[in-house]
């Protein structure tokens, strides 16, 4: 599913050297010969052979400073990096103005081997060589033209690098990391693990002895380590690629990554499906913009499910495979995904991301960005402006010469996996687990299951619940919604159904245990609405000065209590002292039978109608809350939003709730 490899720019040398060698003695020209069929060697990652090759050049020419750079980057590829180094070195003692890159790639080296001040020497001395003419140095081509303008792109950045305050070495000692073991890796590839929160079961995508076809496996955790892993069955591999998953930390939905199969609009798309234990179902495509003519693979989903983030060569980004992320809004649907800016993304590759359960750390694989080995996982955090930072390396412990990728952190925060294809696995890339002293890069967090039910029936209610400080979720048809939190925290609730009391109440959310969700459950109180006690109710609102009417009923003798409740300005909060004289007014009718309670919300008409009618609706809510509180029944409380009212001039009297109360003399 679009793995790429970083090459080194060093086709060309050779040319160079045999052209510059024309004329001279047939010794010379085959050492450039040697040159030319070492760089075709390395472009193939046979770096020994090469290396071989450049050294059979060097040989007969020690001044062939095209082999000797070869041979160096051949070095730094199989991870000889003191070989490597010695060999850049002895092309600028040779030679200082061979190559401006060659001082760019020194840094590099430094910075790989930890030395990052050095790294910063170098780096600074190729941005200074760029004050001098080109052609006065011996390598001064097309190639080298391109090769210095990808370095000075990256040039910036990698100077920030080096000079970042607080060393990932430091952040991330005491790790040990472990290989999964035969049950899991083998020969081929294996990559992009993902576990259920309790890391009892682990899917794990896997490429094929082929090499052509990408499937999802899994594997259960027993007392002795993972059982051999499997294929997902319910014929949820085909003969085209699966893979790339990523679950959300309710365990029953995962995204995946589907190619060229029906209703793929580009190479790749995502896709979700739902899950049950190692049981995948419903399987379909995501909803919304995700996915485009393009390739989109590769994602990771936010702690509650309703922030994606993925890998895409989509038309917008920066160059290569760019990171973009996408909001699940209330409808279902996806929104139109937003690029996470040059911090982020480089001209190059950045892929496979994953976002901690607080949403503030996000992990990615780069080959943009300055790394140690061929492909790099590095993390960034966003600051309190809501902007991600310069991204960090994660340093040596994890990522090695080789290529590093697919990273996912554990629900607890102190388990790490990844793939890498460093020599000492089976072969191939293979699946990695780091332990970590202290839980990494993520707030304590606490998974909350909610439930809206009907009070009496408990039947489930589908409805939006308004969280304090976050977007509103809709529930599922279980009345069923998922989020993070803090823990240790205040969690403050609303919701409301046509027919039901609103529901408004606050919970402390306790510390996770690593196990199970906490559980909490939202009962609506229905509402029994009485047929009205008269056909003539009136359409607006009118004020009542007076604290009392009487009505004489055909049938039976009633009395009615009227009084208007003052609220303020675009808020469902009672002015100044409206509380106390409603508390007043409800004491005098305290004892009496209450046949019926009648509540109307007004607003006035400032605003759209819509926005009227909602907060006009919000301010009877209120008043209804107040009278259940006090211990009125359910059954005989009928309210109603009525909207703006345009016909009084003194706007302040039109942001009220007229109460109405009913007693049977």
């Amino acid at each position: 599913m679009r793995y790429k490899h970083t090459l080194l720019f060093f086709i060309g040398f050779s040319f160079f050297a045999l052209c510059s060698l024309k004329g001279q003695p047939s010794s010379l020209v085959l050492a450039a010969q040697f040159t030319k069929e070492g760089d075709i060697a390395f472009t193939e990652k046979k770096y020994n052979k090469a290396i071989k090759l450049y050294k059979q050049a060097l040989t007969i020419s020690d001044s062939l400073h095209a082999a000797r750079r070869g041979m160096a980057a051949a070095f730094e590829q199989t991870g000889n990096f003191q070989q490597a180094l010695t060999a850049y070195l002895k092309v600028i003692e040779m030679s200082p103005k061979f190559s401006r890159a060659v001082y760019y790639e020194v840094g590099q080296l430094y910075y790989k081997m930890g030395q990052k001040m050095r790294a910063v020497t170098y780096f600074q001395q190729f941005q200074r060589l760029q004050l001098l003419d080109a052609l006065s140095f011996t390598a001064n081509g097309l190639h080298e033209q391109e090769l210095e303008s990808g370095y000075l792109v990256k040039l910036p950045n990698n100077i920030r690098a080096c000079t970042v305050s607080q060393d990932t070495n430091v952040l991330l000692k005491d790790v040990s990391i472990y290989n999964l073991g035969s049950n899991i890796n083998d020969k081929h590839d294996q990559y992009f693990p993902c576990l259920t929160n309790d890391q009892s079961l682990l899917f794990y995508t896997r490429m094929s002895a082929t090499g052509r076809d990408e499937d999802l496996y899994y594997s259960i955790r027993e007392v002795n380590g993972w059982r051999r892993g499997d294929a997902v069955g319910n014929t949820f591999n085909t003969k085209l690629d699966e893979g790339m998953s990523t679950l959300v930390r309710d365990g029953r939905r995962m995204f995946f990554t589907a190619c060229k199969r029906e209703d793929v609009i580009g190479v790749c798309d995502i896709w979700e499906a739902q899950i049950e234990g190692h049981e995948i179902r419903e399987v379909k495509p995501i909803l919304g913009h995700p996915n485009s003519e393009k390739w989109e693979s590769q994602a990771a989903i936010s702690c509650d499910g309703r922030t994606l983030y993925f890998s895409s060569i989509r038309e917008g980004g920066l160059g290569g495979a760019d990171i973009w992320y996408s909001n699940k809004m209330l409808d279902g649907n996806w929104s139109a995904p937003k690029n996470m800016g040059p911090n982020i993304n480089t001209a190059e590759d950045e892929e496979s991301p994953f976002i901690s359960n607080d949403g503030r750390t996000l992990f990615f694989t780069s080959t943009g960005h300055l790394s140690l080995g061929d492909q790099d996982i590095f993390m960034s955090f966003l600051n309190e402006k809501g902007v991600w930072g310069l991204p960090t390396n994660l340093g040596p412990e994890i990522n090695s010469p080789f290529t590093e990728r697919c990273f996912f952190l554990s629900a607890d925060g102190r388990t790490g996996y990844f793939a890498s294809n460093r020599p000492e696995g089976f072969g191939g890339m293979d699946i990695y687990q780091v332990k970590f002293k202290d839980p990494l890069y993520s707030e304590p967090m606490t998974f909350v299951e909610g439930f809206v039910k009907d009070s009496l029936s408990e039947k489930p209610l589908q409805t939006i619940v308004k969280i304090t400080d976050r977007e509103s979720i809709q529930t599922d048809k279980d009345g069923r919604f998922f989020i993070c939190l803090s823990s240790n925290s205040l969690l403050h609730t609303e919701a409301s159904v046509e027919g039901y009391l609103p529901y408004n109440r606050n919970f402390n959310i306790p510390i996770w245990d690593n196990q199970r969700f906490y559980s909490l459950e939202l009962r609506l109180q229905p509402i029994n609405v009485p047929a009205p006690l008269d056909s003539d109710k009136p359409k607006k609102a009118k004020v009542i000065e007076e604290d009392s009417v009487k009505t004489n009923m055909k049938v039976r003798k009633t009395q009615r209590y009227t009084k208007s409740f003052l609220f303020k300005f675009d808020s469902d909060e009672m002015e100044f002292n409206e509380q106390d004289k409603l508390d007043a007014f409800v004491a005098t009718i305290a004892g009496k039978d209450i046949q019926r309670i009648e509540i109307d919300g007004y607003a006035d008409d400032i605003g759209d109608n819509g926005y009227n009618l909602e907060l006009s609706e919000k301010r009877a809510k209120k008043i209804a809350l107040y009278l259940v509180d006090k211990g009125y029944p359910v059954t005989r409380i009928a309210l109603k939003g009525y909207g703006e009212i345009t016909d009084e001039n003194l706007k302040k009297l039109n942001r009220k709730v007229e109460l109405k109360i009913i007693t049977l003399e």
